[in-house]
């Protein structure tokens, strides 16, 4: 028997309790990006911050170990869903890549917002504003910051994205989540 998508979001919401897992992570490693922007040289800083966010994922999968949350949603359509999301912000490395070797100034931002792409779809599913906010607070930062913010990229960036993910993570933990019948 196929679930109603009211079915599918309850399962979602109670199998992942509150998907906080991969914000936590991806908080954490902006934060160690943005101290160690102040003391590292600029390009060394640029290097670990790309090769660097590639331990967000396995961050997020021992902070979903410790939260109790179903990470990879095995089976679930709405799983299938989010990592679709996962899989369009890592097509945008190509044009990380691109910035890298042609305006490496820009890539602290490119990658920062190409990190966040997917949070409408994750708000879509929940049914929360949080997703879109959190997408576009991080977009119009990422922006404002390039523009008057009076510091090398990488701490701009970073200071946002932080700034961001402290603000949603707040959002998720105080939103009121409708798990539904917990016998799904």
């Amino acid at each position: 028997m196929e679930q109603t998508l009211s079915q599918l979001r309850q399962s979602f919401e109670q199998r992942t309790n509150r998907s906080m897992s991969m914000p936590l992570a991806g908080t954490v490693f902006w934060l160690v990006v943005l101290v160690l922007s102040f003391v590292l040289p600029y390009n060394t800083a640029l290097m670990l911050m790309l090769f660097g966010s590639g331990c967000i994922f396995p961050l997020a999968l021992l902070f979903a170990k410790w939260r109790n949350e179903d990470f990879f949603m095995k089976g679930h359509a709405l799983g299938k869903l989010m990592l679709t999301g996962v899989i369009m912000a890592n097509s945008l490395w190509v044009l990380h890549i691109i910035l890298l070797f042609a305006q490496a100034k820009l890539v602290p931002f490119s990658l920062a917002l190409a990190l966040a792409i997917h949070w409408p779809l994750y708000g879509w599913v929940i049914q929360h504003k949080l997703g879109l906010q959190h997408l576009l607070m991080r977009a119009f930062g990422l922006f404002a910051a390039f523009l008057w913010l009076p510091i090398n990229s990488i701490t701009a960036a970073a200071l946002v994205t932080v700034i961001c993910y402290l603000v949603t993570l707040l959002q998720m933990q105080r939103r009121v989540v409708d798990a539904g019948d917990t016998a799904l």
